[in-house]
């Protein structure tokens, strides 16, 4: 039996290990359970981010949170203005952000299309989210980013444990210093998730049931 357990375990480490194949731990927050893994990026010179924790709430809270397009400047790192153009559907939407950069860089903004998923046997929540140029012009004042992909993921687990992964590849253009784009890609996902955890235990996400998704913990 012992035998047995060390197998499955030894077995679920080297699974672990395939997932986050070609990923480098950049930063580790026990308190928080938080962790941040980067990785080259093909065709890039900046790398690609991947942020994980584990936390205590509801799909529910953690959707809300996401949708709420007003809050994104008080948690979302160095966001500055992030409004939707066009709620396509309950499950799609385009959104306008704007992001803070320090002096002299200028700051950055973008046109994001995202799409909303839940598999129906795990209950996990995907959301997809890439660049879309073509339907908002850009800004003088601004630095357009043309080249973003990436996802939210919502991962239920037992006694009301949710595992959350961010993860982006981004090109923010304009010619970014070196120290800020190593930065950018270790910061943003950690800070960000830190206070995504501070948020969601709040109201109204506390209380908000969504009615677009199946929230595996309330049963509804």
């Amino acid at each position: 039996m012992c035998l047995t357990v060390r197998l499955l375990v030894m077995m679920s480490l080297m699974m672990a290990q395939v997932c986050l194949a070609g990923w480098e731990l950049a930063k580790e927050d026990d308190k928080r359970q938080i962790r941040v893994f980067t990785r080259e990026a093909e065709q890039s010179d900046l790398r690609e981010f991947r942020g994980e924790m584990r936390l205590q709430t509801t799909l529910s809270a953690l959707v809300a949170l996401i949708e709420d397009n007003k809050s994104g400047p008080e948690w979302i790192h160095h966001c500055r203005a992030l409004e939707v153009i066009e709620q396509i559907s309950e499950h799609e939407r385009l959104f306008y952000m704007v992001t803070e950069a320090p002096w002299p860089v200028k700051d950055r903004d973008s046109v994001v299309y995202s799409v909303l998923s839940q598999d129906e046997v795990s209950g996990t929540v995907h959301i997809d989210m890439q660049v879309r140029n073509d339907v908002f012009p850009a800004s003088d004042d601004l630095v357009r980013i043309k080249d973003m992909k990436g996802f939210w993921e919502f991962r239920p687990e037992d006694d009301g444990w949710v595992t959350v992964i961010y993860q982006v590849h981004a090109d923010p253009a304009g010619g970014i210093p070196a120290w800020l784009a190593n930065s950018m890609v270790v910061d943003s996902p950690y800070y960000t998730l830190k206070n995504m955890r501070k948020m969601v235990a709040k109201e109204p996400y506390l209380s908000s049931r969504p009615s677009h998704i199946h929230d595996i913990a309330t049963g509804q």
